[in-house]
């Protein structure tokens, strides 16, 4: 009888999160993904036109899985995981942060902080969703973009981190 019970706890859990990924960066999504215009990405070896802060906006680069690796290894970098909560807790990026992308007004004042001063020390801020099908890291990278800050997406997302993985 508890193993029945069980089994039907799981079922239960795995159909919500299954449900909640088709409802979040799986569905396709209503609006095109936003794109990372050539003008608005950072160049990998040039600095930042912008302060990191500023009336101005912030700019959106990409950001290679390698580059990722060594910046993880190092505690070396400010990164936010915006996929939905389950998800951040069946798996992710070591030192993440999950921030879900239906969240971002919400939780803005409790991130901005550490977004400014990773911006300030020229520490880079990565944002990173499922895979390149899901807009939710491009999303919060332009929204955070427009408020002056510099970030940039992971490529591939977790789903990339995950097959690379050690």
């Amino acid at each position: 009888m508890k193993k029945n019970i069980a089994t039907a706890l799981f079922a239960a859990l795995f159909a919500l999160a299954i449900s909640v990924m088709l409802s979040s960066c799986l569905e396709p999504p209503k609006k095109p993904i936003p794109s990372l215009e050539p003008s608005k990405v950072i160049e990998k070896d040039k600095p930042a036109k912008t302060p990191a802060v500023s009336a101005s906006p912030g700019q959106v680069s990409r950001m290679p899985l390698g580059d990722l690796f060594q910046l993880v290894q190092g505690n070396a970098a400010a990164i936010f995981d915006v996929r939905p909560a389950i998800f951040h807790k069946m798996g992710n990026i070591p030192g993440s942060i999950n921030w879900p992308e239906a969240n971002f007004d919400r939780d803005l004042a409790k991130h901005e902080p550490r977004i400014r001063t990773a911006n300030s020390q020229n520490t880079p801020v990565v944002i990173y969703c499922t895979d390149l099908a899901c807009p939710d890291a491009v999303i919060v990278a332009t929204k955070l973009a427009a408020r002056g800050y510099n970030v940039s997406v992971l490529q591939g997302g977790y789903e990339a981190w995950k097959v690379a993985a050690p």
